[in-house]
C-alpha cells in the first residue's frame, strides 16, 4: 500500500529523495542512533527529533534538492523504547523550503567527488503521519500500541 503512495511520484519526479541513516557521532552504529521518533496519539504523528549534535543526520546524499527522506529514529511510543525503525518524512514544501523544523544544508568542499552534494539533516518536533513510518514487518496503532 505504502509503495503505492509514493512510487509513482518517484518515477515521474514529483518527489526526490535522500538516505538519512548515519549520525555525526555514531557512523553506522545503528543502536547508537539517537534520533528519535515519539508517538503522539492525540495527533496520530510520530514527532521527530535530533535532540543533539550528534544525532545529526551526517553525509546523506541529495540534501541541497531532496523533497523527501527515509530517516532512521528510535520509536517511543506509549513511554516505550522499541528500538530503530524507518519513516517516510517531506522535507521540503512545493518551492523546495525547508518546512517548520527540518534543517538541511551541505557539508561544503569535499575530496574526491567535488560534485556530489552531500549534507546532514536535523529534526525539531517534525510531524510525520503514523502511516508514513515503514510498515513491511510493523505497524503502529492509533492509540500507540
Amino acid at each position: 500500500e505504502q509503495l503505492g503512495w509514493w512510487l509513482a511520484k518517484a518515477y515521474t519526479m514529483q518527489i526526490t529523495g535522500a538516505y538519512c541513516q548515519t549520525e555525526l557521532g555514531h557512523g553506522s552504529n545503528v543502536r547508537g542512533l539517537e534520533t528519535t521518533a515519539r508517538y503522539d496519539p492525540e495527533s496520530q504523528c510520530f514527532l521527530l527529533n535530533t535532540p543533539t549534535l550528534t544525532a545529526t543526520k551526517w553525509w546523506p546524499s541529495s540534501m541541497a534538492s531532496a523533497t523527501h527522506a527515509v530517516v532512521y529514529a528510535q520509536l517511543i511510543t506509549n513511554g516505550r523504547r522499541c528500538g530503530l525503525h524507518v519513516f517516510f518524512v517531506q522535507l521540503r514544501d512545493e518551492n523546495l523550503a525547508p518546512l517548520p523544523g527540518v534543517e538541511v544544508g551541505d557539508l561544503g568542499a569535499k575530496a574526491g567527488e567535488p560534485e556530489v552534494d552531500i549534507g546532514f539533516a536535523r529534526f525539531k518536533d517534525v510531524r510525520v503521519p503514523r502511516r508514513h513510518m515503514f510498515e513491511k514487518r510493523q505497524h503502529v496503532e492509533p492509540d500507540g500500541t
